[in-house]
């Protein structure tokens, strides 16, 4: 509309007079996916020159405008996914440490106290054989909970804390194997030893990485067979085997195995569930700069082998 007020089209339209407009120009907006939006207007109280050039000038910047609706809006998501993530990572630090300190508390409780009860003399058998029960109970809480604590840690992308020393890898093995060994009474563990096992690593850690391997085989073997142990010293490196005479683990399981909570059918009906040990064993070694290997046939049965270089 170049003069409303000679316009014959708009000559009695109220719009015009109300407003004081002679000319006027609009083109729709769309946003980017198509859907309308609203009208982009020019008006004037003066009578101006709307040719064709001007008009196509008017489209692009509709075009613009719209291309501008739908950064907003994207920024718009970001802003809600990033006070989402924000949220979601106060909870996780507020469930840390509700875990750490308001569970590992009165489980530390119940251990100093069984322990505390089991140093009397007058116990019968079957009071001892239960606070025995009470006691295994509360150490694999207290290892549940270090798992988890490791787990949500290593999703947020913190490398898990390594405290380098110089220790004798053999000697934390026997120790561990003793301890796993008190723990699960009527199991055997066979333990062999070769070569140098004096090295650099973490003790507390390497004992975790060998307690949830050998619980893990204590777990997927059959009661009677033998859980048989390894450390053989290499050049550069000590490597500790871990194998059991449990059924196979199936093929379609293993290239995800140290992945977190991994399930998959066994030859049988049951579930293996593997959960954060075998993700926390993984973790653990890839921070002594070492790694994990996994054999399992029927016929051998199945074995870890840990690769640890001596100066991590």
């Amino acid at each position: 509309m170049r003069q409303a007020s000679v316009d014959p089209r708009f000559t009695h339209h109220p719009a015009p007079k109300l407003y004081g407009i002679e000319s006027y120009m609009a083109v729709p907006l769309f946003r980017r996916n198509g859907a309308f939006f609203g009208v982009l207007c020019a008006m004037d109280p003066r009578p101006a020159d709307v040719g064709e050039d001007k008009l196509e000038v008017f489209h692009h910047l509709a075009e613009l405008v719209g291309y501008q609706l739908e950064q907003e809006d994207e920024l718009g998501r970001r802003d809600a996914q990033l006070l989402g993530a924000r949220e979601a990572a106060q909870l996780r630090e507020q469930l840390i440490g509700i875990v750490s300190h308001d569970l590992r508390n009165p489980l530390n409780a119940i251990t100093l106290s069984t322990a505390t009860l089991m140093r009397r003399t007058d116990l019968d058998d079957r009071a001892r054989r239960g606070l025995s029960r009470i006691l295994e109970s509360a150490d694999r809480a207290n290892r549940l909970i270090r798992d988890l604590l490791d787990f949500t840690q290593a999703r947020m992308g913190q490398a898990l804390p390594v405290k380098f020393k110089p220790m004798d890898l053999q000697v934390l093995t026997q120790q561990v194997v003793d301890e796993v060994g008190l723990a699960t009474p009527g199991r055997r563990f066979d333990l062999e030893s070769t070569g140098d096992g004096r090295g650099s690593w973490d003790s507390d850690r390497i004992a975790q990485v060998l307690t949830n391997l050998l619980t893990n085989a204590v777990q997927y073997s059959p009661p009677g067979t033998p859980i048989r142990v390894k450390t053989e010293a290499e050049a550069g490196q000590v490597v500790i085997s871990v194998c059991n005479q449990g059924p196979p683990i199936p093929e379609h399981i293993l290239p995800g195995l140290f992945e977190p909570m991994t399930r998959g059918a066994d030859s049988g009906s049951e579930l293996r569930s593997i959960g954060l040990g075998l993700y926390i064993v993984d973790q653990i070694v890839r921070a002594h700069s070492g790694r994990v290997e996994v054999e399992s046939t029927r016929e051998a049965g199945t074995t870890f082998r840990v690769r640890l270089p001596r100066n991590g």
